[in-house]
């Protein structure tokens, strides 16, 4: 009995401390840079990744976002276009974390990863600033824009 008193708390609290930990993860804020697409490409492909019933729209300062929503709570993606018409980042983090649901923000997490590598595995890497020529960021900007 007595040993039931020590391992019942020691067990709670390194369960509550793991959930706070997951859910510290889900709020911070992820990007990912791609070049070679158009944004809606960038954003269909999130869209779909993320869930199938998901509107994206645009933001007050000319980005594009959706929100998805699991079991862990709500998660918010923007894609906001890259210096020099290189390519786009898009940014991920959770807005609100459900604290009833333990696995909730394992589920939040998941998503996220399956949505990012979704959008990066069909774009290509932004080159580093300092490897980018001018006649390169001419010709990403002219398959970007169609133009």
């Amino acid at each position: 009995m007595s040993l039931l008193r020590i391992l019942l708390p020691g067990t709670l609290a390194l369960a509550l401390g793991y959930h706070r930990y997951m859910g510290a993860r889900a709020t911070r804020r992820v990007s990912v840079d791609v070049a070679c697409l158009s944004l809606d490409q960038v954003v269909d492909i999130g869209t779909n990744s993320s869930t199938s019933m998901v509107k994206p729209y645009a933001a007050d300062d000319g980005a594009v976002e959706w929100r998805t929503q699991s079991k862990g709570g709500v998660m918010l993606y923007r894609v906001l276009p890259l210096p020099d018409y290189l390519g786009f980042r898009v940014e991920s983090w959770a807005t609100t974390v459900t604290v009833a649901q333990m696995a909730g923000s394992q589920d939040l997490l998941r998503t996220r990863r399956r949505t990012l590598e979704a959008i990066s595995r069909a774009g290509q890497p932004v080159p580093a600033p300092a490897f980018v020529t001018a006649r390169d960021s001419e010709r990403v900007a002219s398959r970007v824009t169609g133009r």
